[in-house]
């Protein structure tokens, strides 16, 4: 409350004092910066929603498109017959030590491994769909696993410096996500099959050592 002093027109009278009720704030006063912040709040909530929807939109059709093209692409075509003809007949670890015609099979053995540690490693990063994918190849991606298990974990031993060392890095992102997905898949370690007693073949020499390491999600 304020009080002003307002002197009457007769220079004998008192002086009167007028006391004057301020205005109360209007509620309006403190509602604004709140539903500007409500505001922003939910605006970047839909912001965030919408990028969310689009990252969940590209990695849904980068699955599909690496589905069609394993699917329709001659290439893929061509080193999954020679997988499954050697998973169905001799196996793999003939190619081990390859003589001159194994040359190329072994080249499409790994060619077909390799496509499904690219495709673990996209699942891990969050760039491709795991739901999709796992979708429709669940049953091949663990089947082919166990399959080329023994003929892994033989490449896995690399001989340097008169010993035998065990990479795991070898083909990991595909053991880890076939492992994920089915109790059956075959889980390698070091002790799962022991060196071999002598090297043989080109598998056994040693591998480079990684320029730098990605820092996979489990």
């Amino acid at each position: 409350m304020g009080c002003q002093m307002v002197p009457t027109v007769a220079k004998a009278a008192p002086v009167t004092i007028i006391c004057v009720e301020p205005a109360s704030p209007s509620p309006m006063t403190y509602a604004t910066p709140a539903v500007a912040l409500l505001s922003f709040v939910v605006s970047a909530i839909i912001a965030l929603r919408a990028l969310r929807n689009t990252r969940s939109v590209a990695r849904q059709k980068a699955t599909l498109d690496l589905i069609e093209k394993r699917e329709s692409t001659e290439h893929y075509r061509a080193i999954s017959r020679i997988f499954f003809d050697l998973q169905s007949g001799s196996g793999f670890m003939h190619l081990v030590d390859p003589t001159p015609d194994d040359k190329p099979l072994r080249k499409a053995v790994f060619d077909y491994l390799n496509h499904y540690e690219i495709i673990a490693i996209g699942i891990r990063q969050d760039i491709l769909d795991e739901r999709i994918y796992r979708a429709w190849m669940e049953g091949a991606f663990v089947r082919d696993w166990n399959a080329a298990a023994e003929f892994i974990q033989r490449q896995r031993w690399k001989h340097a410096d008169g010993r035998w060392r065990y990479r795991a890095s070898v083909y990991e992102n595909y053991q880890h996500v076939a492992c994920r997905w089915s109790k059956d898949a075959v889980r390698l370690t070091e002790a799962s099959f022991p060196p071999p007693a002598q090297p043989a073949g080109p598998g056994d020499a040693p591998l480079p050592e990684p320029i730098d390491d990605i820092d996979l999600k489990n």
